[in-house]
């Protein structure tokens, strides 16, 4: 096979995963180019010989992107998905009263838990007890929002 034929199937996979979500196909589209290089610079003709290639290739590429983005991510562990905005500050939006209330907090507004704040406190949240509810603790050292919104 031509590696003019494994230079465009990564050039149509590379651009498969701009427009699928995720990260996967760019380990098949490295496998290719990777493939391309070994057929047109080492004479490497027989189709056998070069999907071996292809298959050795990704899941080398494959191995090597799993551990790179391990060790990329370990450390956004604590801002998964589910732990919510915690530590970021926001305000008050409706009076937290016997415990319930609304705050902003990255300009969307939340349900809130905690102790009874007048509206436009500023608040830090403090956990995520449960889907879109929030445990808010007033913020030390803010002054008060006068007008109350900050939109």
């Amino acid at each position: 096979m031509l590696a003019e034929y494994w230079v465009l199937g990564s050039l149509m996979l590379a651009i498969a995963e701009v427009v699928a979500p995720g990260i996967f196909l760019i380990f098949f589209a490295l496998g290719a180019l990777v493939t391309a290089i070994a057929a047109r610079f080492f004479g490497i003709a027989d189709i056998v010989w070069q999907l071996a290639i292809f298959v050795a290739a990704t899941i080398a590429i494959l191995v090597a992107g799993h551990s790179f983005y391990s060790r990329f991510l370990a450390h956004r562990a604590a801002e998964a998905i589910g732990h919510g905005p915690l530590g970021e500050p926001g305000i008050v939006e409706e009076p937290i009263v016997a415990g319930r209330g609304k705050v902003r907090v990255r300009d969307i507004s939340w349900l809130a838990t905690g102790p009874d704040l007048a509206k436009g406190t500023p608040i830090v949240v403090v956990g995520r007890p449960e889907g879109t509810l929030l445990e808010v603790a007033a913020r030390r050292n803010a002054v008060p929002d006068a007008g109350g919104d900050r939109r």
